[in-house]
C-alpha cells in the first residue's frame, strides 16, 4: 500500500463509527470523536541473496569413482558456472586438470586382519561360568579331600538341576558320597554354555575367515586421488528490523492486512514512495556479501491506525485495510483496561482469601 492509498482520518473515523453503532447499546453513546487516532507505518523488509561459494580439496575414493563425466578447470575461481547449474541449485563437483591418479591401497588385496580377533579366526572364552546352584561357595563338604581323586579331568561338568537345592550328591573330584552340589558336582564350576568348555568361539565379525575388507579401499585394493572443486549456491535471507513492532494484541490478525509488496532486483532502485526513515533503515543491509551472485530485496508495507479512547476506557481500535480494500476495524483491551482487568483479579483473589479465613 503506498501513501496514497493509506486511509484517510474520515474514512477511518467512518468506519469506526459503523463499528461503535452496532455496540451503542452495550457502550453508550460513543463515537470516532472520543477518540484519538495514530499511525504505524509497519515496514517488514529482507534481504534474500544468492551466494556462492567455491572450494577445492583433495580427494581419495576407492575404485573408480567415475570422474570422465564431470567438468574440468584449471583455476577455480576462474571456472565460468552455466547459468543452468546455477538454476538447479545442486552443488557442481569439478576436477582439476591432470591431478588424476591411481594407487595402491596398502591393505594389498583388498582385505585387512579382523580387529576382533586378531586373524585367530576365533575369540576366547571362559570354559567354566560358576555353578548357579552353589555360585562356587560350597562345591563340596570334603574340601580338604576335595581333588584328590587322581584321573580325573579338570574339565567341568555341565550345569545340572537337582529336585532340591540342597540336595547333595557324590563329589566327582574327591569321590565323597553326599558331598558335593548337585549342580556342579562337586567342582563350584560348570561348563559354559557358548562355547561347550573349548575355551573359544567363532568369530562372528569375519565369519571365521580371519580377514575383513578394507574400509580404506572398499575392498577393491586401489586408490582414486584427484584435486576436487566444488561450487555451491545457497539462499541466505537477512531480515531487515522492525522500525516499529506490530501491535501485540492485533498482531495474528494482521496476516489478512492488505500489505504494498515490492520485489527488487540487484540493479533495481527503492520505491520512490518509501520514507525517509524506512529507506535509511532498507539501505543499512544492501552491501554486497562475499560471493554474492544475485539478490531479491522484498518490502512489505501496511498502515494501521490505532484509535486510543482520550479519556477513560477500556477498549481501544486498530484499523488496517484487508486484501479486498475494505477497512478493517479490530477491537482490543487498552492498557487502562488491563490495569482495570488486573485490579478486578487481585480484589476477588482477596475475596477469596478472605471468605476461607472466615470459614475455617
Amino acid at each position: 500500500m503506498t501513501v496514497a492509498e493509506d486511509p484517510s482520518e474520515d474514512e477511518v473515523r467512518a468506519e469506526l463509527d459503523a463499528r461503535l453503532a452496532r455496540r451503542r447499546g452495550r457502550w453508550g453513546a460513543r463515537t470516532s470523536a472520543y477518540f484519538h487516532l495514530d499511525r504505524l507505518h509497519l515496514l517488514d523488509a529482507s534481504v534474500v541473496r544468492r551466494v556462492e561459494t567455491r572450494i577445492e580439496t583433495t580427494r581419495d575414493e576407492p575404485g573408480d569413482p567415475g570422474l570422465a563425466e564431470r567438468p574440468v578447470y584449471d583455476v577455480l575461481d576462474e571456472y565460468e558456472v552455466d547459468p543452468r547449474d546455477v538454476r538447479r541449485g545442486e552443488p557442481l563437483d569439478l576436477v582439476k586438470r591432470d591431478t588424476v591418479s591411481k594407487r595402491a591401497c596398502a591393505c594389498g588385496n583388498g582385505l585387512r586382519q579382523c580387529p576382533a580377533c586378531d586373524g585367530m579366526t576365533y575369540r576366547p572364552c571362559e570354559p567354566a561360568r560358576p555353578c548357579p546352584v552353589c555360585a562356587g561357595v560350597s562345591p563340596c563338604t570334603q574340601y580338604l579331600a576335595h581333588g584328590g581323586k587322581p584321573g580325573r579331568t579338570a574339565r567341568p561338568p555341565k550345569a545340572r538341576r537337582p529336585v532340591r537345592p540342597e540336595e547333595r550328591v557324590t563329589c566327582a573330584a574327591c569321590g565323597t558320597p553326599d558331598s558335593a552340589c548337585g549342580g556342579c558336582q562337586g567342582w563350584g564350576k560348570v561348563r559354559c554354555q557358548t562355547c561347550q568348555g573349548r575355551g573359544r568361539v567363532p568369530c562372528t565379525t569375519c565369519t571365521s575367515k580371519g580377514t575383513v575388507r578394507c574400509r580404506t579401499c572398499g575392498g577393491r585394493g586401489e586408490l582414486t586421488s584427484w584435486t576436487a572443486g566444488r561450487i555451491t549456491w545457497t539462499s541466505e535471507t537477512e531480515k531487515v528490523p522492525w522500525p516499529h513492532r506490530p501491535p501485540k494484541r492485533v498482531t495474528s490478525q494482521l496476516h489478512a492486512g492488505s500489505w504494498h509488496e515490492n520485489r527488487l532486483g540487484p540493479g533495481d532502485p527503492l520505491p520512490d514512495d518509501l520514507p525517509l526513515p524506512h529507506r535509511s533503515l532498507v539501505e543499512q543491509h544492501l552491501d554486497t556479501v562475499k560471493g554474492e551472485q544475485d539478490r531479491t530485496v522484498v518490502i512489505r508495507r501496511l498502515t494501521v491506525v490505532r484509535a486510543r479512547p482520550k479519556g477513560s476506557g477500556n477498549r481501544e481500535y486498530y484499523v488496517f485495510r484487508n486484501v479486498a480494500g475494505r477497512l478493517t476495524v479490530r477491537p482490543a483491551m487498552s492498557d487502562e483496561g488491563r490495569r482495570n482487568t488486573a485490579a478486578v483479579l487481585a480484589a476477588a483473589a482477596a475475596l477469596v482469601v478472605l471468605v476461607l479465613l472466615l470459614v475455617t
